[in-house]
């Protein structure tokens, strides 16, 4: 398979941003080659096991400790894309065979530090959009009246509205979820790898995840039955188990998942 990354892990003097909406095409996929990226990143893991054992045992430490403190997922929309930069660049060299170095790694994703910091923010504000949308659409009703002296009165009633439409409401907020997840899945590979920019990044990454909906699901599964055991499950059981498995197929097949759907056959 030929590699073509424009960007590559070099560290560029100056990040190139492409005008308008120019990025890497995607192409669809079989959903059975999630296992195959799964392989091939457990195969880069093998390589240096310790490493790559705590990469995926902190992210799952950071996944626990923003559900356990909500206003600290401020900083994992901020945090998050650098070190999925960093994460992907390491898989990179590795499958490829180029030594690298942690500190080496760094400097390349500091390079992008800023397209980097941007793709978090976006993907958040696109999931508190639809939450707002949703509770504006089942929990507000606007009711006007006018009196009989001819004033007209408005009134903004904010409670729970009784009926079938409120089984919509998780619905809307899993959609603007999903939205939001599909803007970030591969964008910090595309601006680390491709130097792209933020927006054309978020957009390619949007267009895979739409053209691969079957691939995104396995995902997305992954992710609904963490977030469903976290209702009942003890938090020992998600803590050890759980969100480290759903960790570990995330970190290590998110190069070949990137490389599968945007390099060229």
């Amino acid at each position: 398979m030929n590699m073509h990354y424009s960007g590559s892990t070099a560290v560029p003097a100056h990040p190139q941003h492409a005008s308008g909406l120019r990025y890497p095409d995607s192409r669809v996929v079989s959903v059975q080659r999630v296992a195959g990226w799964f392989a091939e990143g457990f195969h880069i893991a093998r390589a240096n096991p310790v490493l790559w054992l705590v990469a995926i045992l902190g992210c799952a430490d950071f996944v626990t400790l923003f559900e356990l403190a909500p206003p600290l997922r401020v900083v994992a929309a901020l945090v998050g894309p650098v070190l999925a930069a960093g994460l992907v660049l390491m898989q990179e060299r590795a499958s490829n065979a180029r030594p690298w170095s942690i500190r080496e790694t760094v400097e390349a994703v500091n390079v992008h530090r800023n397209a980097l910091i941007t793709i978090g923010p976006c993907g958040a504000i696109v999931a508190y959009a639809g939450q707002l949308i949703a509770f504006v659409a089942f929990h507000v009703s606007i009711k006007a009246s006018v009196a009989p002296n001819g004033v007209h009165d408005l009134t903004i009633v904010y409670g729970a509205h009784n009926g079938t439409g409120n089984a919509l409401e998780p619905v809307l907020n899993m959609l603007a979820y999903a939205v939001a997840a599909s803007l970030v899945w591969f964008a910090p590979a595309l601006v680390v790898l491709n130097n792209v920019s933020p927006l054309n990044a978020m957009a390619a990454s949007l267009r895979a995840v739409a053209r691969n909906w079957r691939v995104a699901s396995v995902f997305g599964t992954a992710i609904a039955v963490d977030v469903w055991l976290a209702t009942f499950a003890p938090l020992l059981l998600r803590g050890l188990l759980v969100t480290p498995l759903v960790s570990a197929l995330i970190v290590l097949s998110m190069y070949g998942g990137y490389r599968g759907i945007f390099d060229k056959p």
